[in-house]
């Protein structure tokens, strides 16, 4: 099986040039941000030019803009046929035309290097632990900042090259490696090189070996290579040896449904190796980059197939499988739910165990649909991201503040409760922005948990302190948290839930499991509210410890 290839160098005025490799039927040029190539300038239209495979040619054509189109300075009336080193003209930008041709899908992995097994742990580890590695310091900081500006910049509209080419810039100026391809699977399975950079004027393609190919993308694998040059399993890669190429860091790029194929960083210094933290950064960048490329090849199938019930409803359950599964621990009973208003919602629930101590967030972004939704997606990164470097809930949610109130010019905010819950004493920690106040249910019955004085959410005040209230939870004692669609739910003579419903509920829950609490509440507002719809969204956590489990 082939493809249609092109290879173009992008230059535009005021940034640095591109090299691209396209392997589609047809380029589209222009100003619009939904097209293959970008050239924002108001001298080119929005769809200005289009490049397109007819046989083994590539043609380009000129698509009725205002100030038309040049190839080496001669004005395009008609399609005509583009040769290497064409020059093409779109307003102040120039492509030049670097190879045209087909090529066989497999040209991107070199000969087999080694089996997977043969890769040490030094090289290959999980990339689901290299996600929630710590880093310390600047280094923190560092890494919230980029995960945050990324997922703005994915919240836009963007075309899938576009969003490699961001990818490829975020990789550089956080690593600066030498060079970086993105590796994405066709339906068959196999991969091929869907963008690439170089920081210099370096030639040659930019290849993978097979084995560490499938180690990341079958595998799940993060992999840093050393020493390509000296490296034994690299003795029949010899087109890559012959790159140059001293040291490889790859990750996947993978969500919930799968692997989406891979990025790899090269160096070809001889003192330059790729090191722990360039990984953390790579794999973080990685994933948050999957669920958009999902989304972007999600919102092109319902676009063709006029279906964007399908596309809610696909955004629906990849909200729900962001949602962590709470941890199951001898420890500790924990059950949580939440349900949208709409096909996808702004409510969140997370948890992550760090060592032997469990920190969860329950949050509720101001609005519902899918722009609440991609605010949570963002919460959510920045909290998994934070809590293995914090010190306390209080350093915990002053970051994710400070991270959402960055360019925040629409006030968008959100009220979050977050918790850090020591297994061995039970002595819980929380910090309130804003949010409702959670219950403490156990044996002594119920109670409202009231922090000494309020903050205000997420996102509107930078530099606020969160003030944080000590819980010394004993065996069977828990915390139920809640968003705000639970008391709002309103039946159909117009009353609340409200706070009069729900703790007499509770009351009756208090020693009951976790998941017997959040099911009966959800079972009470829907017999409440009968036929009337759901207007807001609905979360409910449910946290009960047990006591320290004592081994053997």
């Amino acid at each position: 099986m082939t493809s249609a290839r092109l290879h173009l160098r992008i230059e535009t005025p005021g940034q640095a040039s591109l090299d691209r490799r396209f392997d589609l039927d047809e380029v589209v040029v222009g100003r619009s941000t939904q097209v293959d190539v970008v050239v924002a300038d108001n001298a080119v239209s929005r769809r200005h030019a289009r490049l397109f495979r007819r046989g083994d040619d590539w043609l380009i054509e000129d698509l009725g803009s205002v100030n038309g189109t040049l190839v080496n300075g001669a004005r395009v009336a008609e399609p005509k046929v583009l040769q290497p080193g064409d020059v093409v003209g779109v307003g102040p930008g120039r492509l030049i035309v670097k190879a045209v041709g087909a090529r066989a899908t497999s040209s991107v992995l070199a000969a087999p290097s080694a089996d997977i097994d043969d890769w040490p742990a030094t090289t290959l580890r999980p990339a689901t632990d290299v996600l929630h590695g710590a880093v310390t310091g600047a280094d923190a900081t560092s890494r919230l900042r980029l995960l945050n500006d990324v997922h703005r910049a994915l919240a836009a509209p963007i075309s899938l090259g576009d969003l490699l080419e961001l990818v490829l810039d975020r990789a550089f100026t956080s690593v600066q490696p030498e060079d970086a391809a993105i590796f994405l699977r066709r339906d068959d399975g196999e991969l091929y090189r869907a963008a690439e950079r170089h920081a210099t004027r370096a030639s040659g393609d930019l290849l993978i070996s097979r084995s560490l190919a499938r180690a990341v993308t079958e595998e799940g694998a993060a992999a840093i290579v050393n020493d390509v040059q000296a490296d034994a399993r690299f003795a029949h890669a010899d087109s890559i040896v012959r790159s140059g190429v001293r040291s490889i860091a790859a990750a996947p790029l993978s969500d919930v449904d799968g692997c989406l194929g891979m990025i790899a960083l090269y160096s070809r210094a001889p003192g330059r190796t790729f090191a722990d933290d360039d990984l953390e950064l790579l794999v973080a960048l990685a994933a948050a980059a999957a669920l958009r490329i999902r989304n972007i090849a999600l919102v092109e199938e319902a676009t063709e197939r006029r279906l964007l019930g399908r596309e809610l409803a696909l955004a629906n359950e990849i909200q729900k499988s962001r949602l962590t599964r709470p941890p199951e621990l001898p420890d500790i009973d924990v059950a949580a739910r939440m349900r949208p208003a709409r096909t996808v919602g702004g409510d969140l629930y997370d948890f992550l165990v760090v060592g032997r101590h469990l920190w969860f967030v329950v949050g509720d972004v101001a609005g519902k649909g899918i722009g609440a939704a991609l605010l949570m997606a963002v919460v959510q990164t920045l909290f998994r991201a934070a809590a293995p470097v914090c010190s306390s809930v209080e350093d915990l949610l002053a970051r994710l503040n400070s991270e959402l109130c960055r360019d925040n010019e629409g006030a968008v905010f959100v009220t979050a409760l977050a918790g850090c819950l020591d297994l061995d004493t039970g002595t819980t920690r929380i910090a309130n922005a804003g949010h409702l106040r959670p219950y403490r249910v156990g044996q002594s019955g119920l109670s409202e948990v009231a922090p000494e004085r309020s903050a205000v959410p997420l996102g509107l005040v930078d530099d606020v302190i969160y003030p944080v209230m000590t819980l010394n939870l004993g065996a069977g004692d828990g915390l139920v948290i809640y968003t705000d669609g639970v008391c709002d739910a309103i039946d159909g003579q117009g009353r609340a839930f409200g706070s009069d419903r729900l703790e007499p509920c509770l009351q009756a829950l208090s020693q009951a499991p976790a998941r017997e609490i959040v099911d009966e509440l959800f079972e009470q507002v829907d017999r409440f509210a009968a036929a009337v719809a759901q207007e807001d969204d609905i979360t409910v956590v449910a946290l009960r410890y047990r006591g320290h489990a004592i081994d053997g």
